[in-house]
């Protein structure tokens, strides 16, 4: 109660009961309502100033009315005939209308004022004025009170939350706790965690919170005791992004809620030393089971909230839509670059002399020391410009996270002038974020393409406090011109502190990024197969996205660097997919089939052919499997691997050289029917025509092995420094891709060349008559063979590699031999000698022929030069061949009781001559020839 009322007119205190218990309420005091007690107020004669005239009315006809402390604050500055709004509590009885302060009846008359709230309310713990007056309030006295519920977990509510978002987008959130901040006695903290509302449902434990958490870690605050202000309430205020990751590749809008647990926290003494750390949850809520759904009955300016919604709807949880992952990929990328644009990088092309400042900026990847960092500014730069601030430095990573650092020189920030120059009234950049601009940048004034610059009147005053001795380069200079526009280049990114980044030193940030894969497959058709495992098997086939590896598949990041000296320089860092590629193929014969070749001097065993190039992913050799009963068979492997992951993503491609293969053995077969010595003769083309006696077509199958691995790497020459392009690099076998002969007898078809070929005709066919098992042959002889062996080694920005192995080969030999074949048996005797026949029989075979051929040979490589071909023709001489074969057999014949014994004795003559005629010869060559000589002919 106030001293000395016995000098004072009116109303001057109340009392306040509470359980039974009467306390003194003193003018401008403020007192907890705990609502599980009985609180009362009331007046007496005690509470009158001693000049009233009558007490006793004065105490019969007090008013009371209440009214929020942040209201009442607004009313006393407003004009009464502004006030349009009644902002007073709910309470009735009021008989006459009261003008001021738009009170109108909300106000109860008499003694006696009791507090009976009923239920909980988010009102309570904010702090509410009681005015006790007798004709309008603000003329007599008046107390605060604070409605206390038990301690417990209030509302949850997200902005906007009935609107649906888009992954890469930012969220904030705003919980309300009530009455844990009061308690003197203990100390809490709250662990907060994100969940899919599905999956949330039903949810009690915290094992059960922290496996569904899409969060690492649950997010955890401390709830400090005490109070400040007119709301005595504690909050949980975060803004977060929503992470593409919690898309799960699911092509379903999806909703998401948050639960809270409340701990109550302490230490105990050690059992040897120090203290241990012990909690106790106390209370949880989990809005997927208990949402915020009655917002729409508050009034928004009291609690602080931007847009609660006109009907009811639920507040503690957030819609995102089910966007297609290559759209936010595109988006996102779309609107960093038009934030870069927006913000405007200010090119510099000579010196500037503000204190300050700074003298160069560094990027590098603190990952590959091995690796040059790249300046992208440097002001002391006597070679090309000082502003390089447009190039980007590129890096290579995927789900782990890249470390890059950005530092500048020689930063003089601290203890030296700033006019905060491009930052908010007040600032300057002796604060990190305001040289490192991750949460706000302002955009300086652009006239076209050009920034707006304004003399800086101040810059000698500048010069002279920071001690710059003025010379006629220092001692003028402009400023760009600060608009009212400004960005948040972290949120933009999605960037969390101490997770995206960290501020090293005021000399030095570090960016923590990483490449975002898209891991879905035909995600724009998922919809209409209605099955997860379905989607879910598609998605698999993710990495084929990155199959061809381009510099558009890059994604962008960037951050604002200011000073005075230099405001808005833009450093821009390119991140690559990390993701590897290896193909090994080999198409070949399966080694259970026994294959005679007639080509061998090329065949070579490829199994392991990608060995040679360091693969690290396919280790195992190549085997053709026998899945058909076709000649050639194939092995084939494609890995990609990414962030120590490795995938088999090589299905379309398999099935694809399965049908080269098929293709071969298809041909093979059908050219079977052109061979005249085949087991079925009759079947042969030649033979059917009646036109060759002799045609034989041989085809060896293809022995071929591919070995080809890609990336991305940073590119090794100077002029590309800092940049990143793709490499591939392999080879491919072909030992051989495939070689064929033909054999043709020409004796049938000699009588069509004129009188002498006729006379020749009557020659062979008098002596082949005359002489029994005589065959004459006169044969044309073709064979063709293509082989090579080509490794390598492509950078898309370094260019070819050198010393690599081109080697391309066709060998086309033709040759004639001409000779005979005898074959013929002969009894020489047969001698009879008491019933035992004895006979001896002789066979011959003799074969002479003469030949030659010439051999035409192409041999590709390339050299510093270009591609080249070494053409040869090569006589392959004549020679004379004589093979002799005589077989003598001596038989013995014995008849047994009417049954016939034979035995044999066999002896062999064998005889093999070859005289060199002419000596093999170089007719042509070796001449190399550029295949850009030969455009040039043409």
């Amino acid at each position: 109660m106030a001293e000395n009322i016995e000098n004072k007119v009116g109303l001057q205190g109340c009392y306040w009961k509470e359980n039974d218990k009467l306390f003194s309420v003193s003018k401008g005091g403020t007192y907890i309502l705990y609502t599980n007690n009985s609180n009362e107020f009331s007046v007496d004669e005690r509470c009158i100033g001693g000049k009233t005239k009558n007490p006793k009315e004065t105490v019969s006809k007090a008013r009371w009315a209440f009214i929020y402390e942040f209201f009442f604050q607004k009313l006393e500055k407003a004009k009464q005939e502004d006030i349009s709004e009644n902002l007073w509590g709910s309470l009735s009885g009021g008989t006459d209308n009261v003008a001021k302060y738009g009170l109108g009846t909300k106000y109860k008359q008499g003694s006696k004022l009791i507090f009976n709230p009923d239920g909980y309310s988010y009102y309570y713990g904010y702090k509410q004025r009681v005015e006790l007056f007798t004709e309008s309030p603000g003329t007599g006295f008046y107390f605060y009170i604070i409605p206390v519920d038990k301690p417990q977990i209030s509302f949850a509510y997200f902005t906007k939350s009935e609107e649906v978002k888009r992954y890469g987008e930012n969220v904030s959130l705003q919980i309300m706790l009530h009455a844990y901040n009061l308690d003197k006695k203990n100390k809490y903290k709250a662990k907060l965690y994100l969940l899919e509302e599905d999956i949330a449902k039903g949810l009690k434990e915290t094992d059960d919170f922290e496996d569904n958490n899409l969060w690492e870690e649950p997010r955890i605050y401390n709830i400090a005791n005490g109070v400040s202000g007119d709301n005595w309430n504690s909050y949980i205020n975060l803004t977060f992004p929503i992470d593409i990751e919690w898309k799960k590749n699911q092509l379903t809008k999806k909703n998401f809620t948050v639960v809270i647990e409340v701990y109550k926290y302490w230490e105990e003494p050690g059992r040897i030393y120090g203290t241990n750390q012990k909690e106790e949850r106390v209370n949880y809520k989990n809005y997927a089971d208990d949402p915020t759904t009655d917002l729409v009955q508050y009034d928004p300016e009291i609690l602080g909230l931007k847009d609660i919604d006109n009907k009811k709807s639920i507040s503690s949880r957030f819609i995102v839509s089910e966007e297609l992952m290559d759209h936010y990929l595109e988006r996102i990328e779309q609107e960093k670059n038009n934030m870069i644009q927006y913000i405007g990088d200010v090119e510099y092309k000579k010196r500037e002399f503000d204190p300050c400042g700074y003298s160069k900026i560094t990027l590098k990847d603190e990952d590959d020391k091995d690796r040059a960092a790249l300046v992208i500014f440097d002001e002391t730069a006597t070679v090309g410009a000082i502003d390089k601030t447009k190039q980007s430095f590129a890096v290579i990573t995927g789900d782990t996270r890249k470390n890059i650092s950005i530092t500048l020189d020689q930063l003089t920030t601290q203890d030296t002038f700033c006019q905060g120059l491009l930052l908010d009234q007040g600032q300057k950049h002796s604060a990190k974020k305001n040289v490192f601009q991750v949460d706000k940048v302002y955009a300086a004034l652009k006239n076209g393409n050009d920034h707006v610059r304004r003399t800086d009147a101040t810059h000698q005053e500048q010069q002279r406090n920071a001690g710059v001795t003025p010379t006629k380069e220092n001692e003028n200079d402009t400023d760009v011109v600060k608009t009212n526009t400004s960005y948040n280049a972290g949120m933009a990114q999605q960037w969390r502190e101490g997770v995206d980044y960290k501020l090293d030193s005021n000399e030095k940030i570090t960016l923590m990024l990483k490449y975002v894969y898209n891991k879905t497959a035909f995600e724009g058709v998922q919809a209409y197969a209605n099955s997860k495992y379905a989607n879910e098997a598609v998605n698999s086939l993710w990495t084929l996205r990155y199959f061809i590896l381009s510099s558009g598949s890059a994604q962008t990041y960037f951050l604002p660097i200011s000073t005075c000296r230099y405001p808005n320089q833009i450093g821009s860092i390119k991140i690559f997919p990390d993701i590897e590629w290896e193909l090994a193929a080999l198409i070949a014969v399966p080694l259970w089939k026994k294959t005679t070749f007639k080509f061998q001097a090329t065949r070579e065993n490829l199994r392991g052919y990608h060995g040679q190039f360091g693969f690290k992913y396919v280790r195992k050799e190549l085997s053709v499997e026998a899945e058909t009963e076709g000649k050639v068979g194939a092995d084939f492997t494609l890995k990609a691997s990414t962030s120590g992951k490795d995938y088999e993503a090589g299905y379309k491609i398999e099935k694809s050289i399965k049908k080269v293969i098929g293709t071969f053995n298809a041909v093979y077969e059908k050219s079977e029917i052109f061979d005249g010595t085949n087991e079925d003769v009759t079947q042969s083309a030649a033979y059917k025509k009646g036109v060759l006696k002799k045609f034989d077509f041989t085809i060896d199958p293809p022995n071929v092995a591919i070995a080809l691995k890609w990336k991305h790497e940073v590119a090794k020459k100077a002029e590309y420094l800092g940049q990143i392009g793709w490499r591939i690099e392999g080879g491919v076998a072909l030992k051989p891709f495939i070689a064929f002969g033909i054999t043709v007898d020409l004796v049938p078809i000699v009588g069509k060349f004129g009188w002498i070929g006729k006379a020749v005709e009557l020659i062979i066919k008098a002596l082949e008559y005359t002489v029994k098992g005589l065959d004459i042959f006169f044969n044309f002889v073709f064979t063709a063979e293509v082989a090579g062996n080509i490794s390598i080694g492509y950078h898309n920005l370094d260019g070819w590699d050198e010393k690599l192995k081109r080697e391309f080969t066709i060998t086309v030999n033709a040759s004639l031999e001409a000779g005979v074949n005898y074959e013929g048996t002969a009894l020489i005797s047969t001698i009879v000698r008491d019933g035992i026949t004895y006979e001896t029989q002789e066979e011959l075979k003799i074969k002479a022929s003469l030949g030659a051929g010439v051999e035409y040979k192409e041999e590709w490589d390339s050299d510093s030069k270009g591609m080249f071909k070494n053409v040869t023709v090569t006589f392959l001489g004549a020679e004379a061949k004589l093979e002799v074969y005589s077989s003598i057999t001596r038989r013995k014949k014995t008849v047994y009781n009417n049954d016939e014994v034979v035995s044999n004795q066999k002896g062999d003559i064998k005889h093999n001559n070859v005289h060199k005629l002419l000596e093999k010869d170089i007719w042509y060559g070796p001449e190399k020839i550029y295949t850009d000589d030969e455009k040039d002919d043409k």
